[in-house]
């Protein structure tokens, strides 16, 4: 199927605004990024919205007006170099307010500042943090989920891989395996608002001392004991995205290994689309999609 009409103009926009544009650098990348999000969110929210500090991190906390007493922990997407919690609101918002889950938005650190493992680090302490915070939060300890989209994808599964206790993991387009002869393979590579070359990019600025076959960084690659003990997963994908694969194998190892897994692909929609719910209706099915699931493994209170 043809890419969204809506998704095609935000397309087209990016893609000509990209190609007048000098050679990227982090500054650019993040101005280009918080003025896209700009021209497609709104300032208004359902939940109540507060910064928090997050094991050091400044972070943003979200409660719904009737709150269930469980908790989604969400890292913003961005390449782990662009991006923020203030950038995400919209999706946030609008997945705590659906579900009733109180949400924080993690404000981890970010490349090439803080090169991998830091971001994939800064994960899994928020996760235990909130954990470990729970009376304090208000929330039940046994009913909190990570999530995540795109690199935030990568930092949820990473965290629910290595933090005991979470219930549920929410995965937008995860970034799953960073090793060249996967993205060599790639389908819809160029033409689109994540390409080949903004994924390498990406990575050039995120490289750090691990290698890109170490599972902390490539969650695809941990053990099959280590995948067997991970909670049930809602994976989320679009059919426009180099990221589309990655994340349908993913669900497809964690399927083999007997976790329970839920996905949703969109057939019309292109990389980053579940930023924009206030403009696409395929992010307002995907976010609601996603808050249903989280109801379901974490219950309604």
């Amino acid at each position: 199927m043809p890419l969204n009409p809506v998704a095609a103009q935000i397309n087209e926009l990016v893609m000509s605004a990209r190609a007048d544009a000098p050679p990227p650098t982090v500054a650019l990348m993040r101005e280009g990024w918080e003025t896209l999000i700009g021209q497609v969110a709104t300032e208004s929210t359902s939940c109540d919205v507060q910064p928090i500090d997050v094991a050091g991190m400044p972070s943003l906390s979200f409660t719904p007006a009737e709150p269930n007493g469980s908790l989604l922990v969400w890292f913003h997407g961005g390449g782990w170099v662009i991006g923020s919690p203030s950038l995400a609101v919209n999706e946030v918002d609008r997945l705590c307010a659906a579900s009733g889950c109180r949400g924080i938005s993690v404000g981890y650190r970010l490349a090439p500042e803080h090169p991998f493992p830091g971001p994939q680090l800064d994960a899994i302490a928020a996760a235990s943090w909130c954990i470990e915070r729970a009376d304090a939060l208000g929330i039940d300890p046994r009913r909190v989920a990570v999530g995540g989209d795109s690199a935030g994808g990568n930092l949820a599964a990473v965290a629910a891989q290595r933090v005991a206790g979470l219930a549920a993991q929410v995965l937008v387009y995860p970034s799953c395996d960073q090793r060249e002869s996967w993205r060599a393979t790639a389908p819809h590579q160029d033409g689109y608002i994540l390409e080949a070359a903004s994924i390498q990019w990406f990575l050039d600025q995120s490289r750090g001392k691990v290698e890109f076959e170490d599972p902390i960084v490539s969650p695809l690659l941990a053990s099959d004991d280590v995948l067997r003990e991970v909670p049930p997963a809602c994976i989320i994908t679009a059919e426009y995205d180099p990221l589309r694969a990655d994340g349908a194998t993913y669900a497809r190892r964690l399927r083999d290994l007997g976790v329970h897994v839920e996905e949703a692909h969109f057939e019309e929609e292109m990389h980053a689309f579940f930023s924009m719910t206030e403009v696409l209706e395929d992010a307002r099915l995907a976010a609601a999609i996603a808050a249903a699931f989280l109801v379901a493994q974490l219950g309604p209170g």
